[in-house]
């Protein structure tokens, strides 16, 4: 009776073992189902939140001037004025059919814009009048520009030589400090080297020639690469948007040297 007894013990024991184990691997097997809840959770849900995962200091990168003299440093003051545009993003010129795109004095009405006309409207947020600084450069070194190939001009026009692309790309390159167009999101130095504020130029359509220039934005995306605020017909109004890794660069410029 006795052997029976302990041999029924050792029975029970060996059953109470097992179920512990059975039970232990459940737990296990339902703590890991709620911890990958849990976790995919925050994930969907960053979609929500702002797209700012590389914070930018524009007070440390040891740019000083400052030509509107509002304790804001040039840089910081034009990517300002580039953001300042997202508000109340202007149409694309070029989507309207009537519109001729010259207008004495320049600058198009508020509610349109193309991709030049975002640039020169960040400039003079920053005190720097691209109508100006374009004519005067122009017509001190009229024979660097295609005005007369182009457009067969035999003068300066301040109305309309400073919101053409072809005339922006000669004027940075001879009075802006030039920068690497290559993009490499992996290299933190390379990426470090964007700033907010700095002008780049691209061929969106691949064929050789830049169609588009816009200003480097701070705000990133979650792989902390900087945004660029532009006006294109696709999409056909002001836009911030991360295509420094999609588009092809022509050129990237920081102004003034």
């Amino acid at each position: 009776m006795e052997k029976y007894r302990k041999r029924f013990n050792i029975k029970h024991f060996l059953i109470i073992i097992l179920v512990l184990v059975i039970v232990i691997a459940v737990i296990i097997s339902v703590n890991e189902f709620s911890f990958k809840k849990e976790y995919q959770s925050p994930t969907a849900l960053a979609d929500e939140l702002p797209n700012r995962f590389r914070l930018i200091d524009m007070d440390n990168t040891g740019i000083t001037g400052d030509a509107d003299e509002d304790g804001i440093n040039d840089q910081k003051d034009i990517m300002l004025g580039a953001k300042k545009q997202l508000g109340n993003p202007a149409k694309n010129i070029f989507l309207e059919e009537d519109e001729t795109n010259y207008y004495q004095g320049g600058d198009p009405p508020e509610g349109l814009a193309d991709c030049a006309d975002i640039i020169a409207r960040a400039f003079l947020e920053a005190g720097f009048s691209l109508k100006d600084l374009v004519y005067e450069d122009i017509k001190d070194n009229f024979d660097q520009y295609p005005l007369k190939e182009i457009w067969n001009q035999a003068v300066c026009d301040p109305n309309i030589d400073y919101r053409r692309i072809q005339n922006l790309e000669i004027f940075f390159k001879r009075n802006a400090k030039v920068l690497d167009i290559l993009f490499n999101a992996s290299d933190e130095q390379n990426l470090n080297s964007w700033l907010p504020g700095d002008v780049v130029f691209f061929d969106m359509d691949r064929n050789g020639y830049s169609n588009n220039v816009g200003i480097i934005s701070d705000n990133t995306t979650r792989d902390g690469v900087t945004k660029v605020i532009y006006n294109y017909i696709d999409p056909g109004y002001t836009v911030e948007k991360d295509i420094l890794e999609e588009k092809i660069i022509t050129g990237h410029y920081r102004f003034p040297k």
